[in-house]
């Protein structure tokens, strides 16, 4: 079942302080007008998928140019895979992406390069 795009639309960005200087901050950002992946597992359970994006102050203009899917899957163990695919825009030096989906405390994080693509794996258990 594919989820509508996660991260598209208007977005909204909060600054970060990694460290305390202005090089070493970093702004995390998050969809206002597109809600969050909403998925269903085999079992019926409706999930909430969230994905943030953080990149450095000097990046914060891409904010606007990511786009993301997500689809689900049986796990083959009862539960639900959940495939996160987040694009990052051509350009951008590196950015960190995570997903969660906070009802089961399961989340994936990785970083990854302007032009390529993230992709995170969510298992959640049986409910």
């Amino acid at each position: 079942m594919k989820a509508r795009s996660v991260v598209t639309g208007v977005v909204a960005a909060m600054a970060m302080v990694i460290g305390g200087t202005g090089s070493a901050s970093a702004n995390i950002m998050w969809c206002s007008a597109d809600p969050p992946a909403r998925t269903v597992t085999g079992a019926g359970a409706n999930l909430t998928v969230n994905t943030y994006v953080t990149v450095l102050q000097p990046e914060v203009h891409y904010l606007n140019d990511f786009r993301s899917d997500a689809s689900t899957a049986p796990d083959g163990r009862g539960g639900t895979l959940i495939t996160v695919h987040v694009y990052l825009p051509a350009g951008l030096s590196s950015a960190r992406v995570t997903s969660s989906v906070n009802r089961y405390q399961v989340s994936a994080s990785a970083v990854g390069a302007g032009g390529s693509v993230v992709t995170l794996y969510l298992d959640v258990p049986r409910s």
